[in-house]
């Protein structure tokens, strides 16, 4: 399976500061931006779940995921998209990008809004679910 980082580095534990393309997720998810999310498609229940279970047990970033559709917009928002159509397991780990980070892509998106430290976790985490997936 493919695991890909797509903005993994704004995080905020501010009431609200999570968004969601629903208001169904907004039920189901924290409403504070404050956790790292794995994306996968309705057909890869299985591979999403191992790496998800594997990145929470490696640090105390709180972890979520999510698989669904195509339509859904965010899910194939990035390269992981690309492996889909040939049977490839593949998932997005993403901070959710825009549906948290207001200033995504515009000229107040700087390094200095970033949080280093759960940067590395995330990375951690990445690092113990592709050992865990990969046995």
């Amino acid at each position: 399976g493919v695991i890909v980082l797509e903005m993994v580095g704004y995080f905020s534990r501010e009431p609200g500061s999570q968004d969601y393309p629903n208001r169904g997720l907004a039920v189901l998810y924290p409403d504070r931006g404050d956790f790292i999310a794995v994306v996968g498609n309705l057909g890869q229940r299985p591979f999403t779940k191992s790496v998800k279970v594997a990145m929470q047990g490696a640090t105390e970033l709180p972890v979520f995921s999510i698989n669904g559709p195509a339509a859904l917009p965010g899910l194939d928002f990035s390269d992981h998209r690309n492996y889909w159509p040939h049977g490839i397991n593949a998932v997005m780990v993403t901070d959710t990008a825009f549906y948290r980070n207001k200033a995504y892509h515009t000229a107040d998106d700087t390094a200095d809004r970033l949080d280093y430290k759960a940067m590395a976790r995330v990375a951690v985490a990445v690092y113990e679910a592709a050992r865990s997936v990969g046995r």
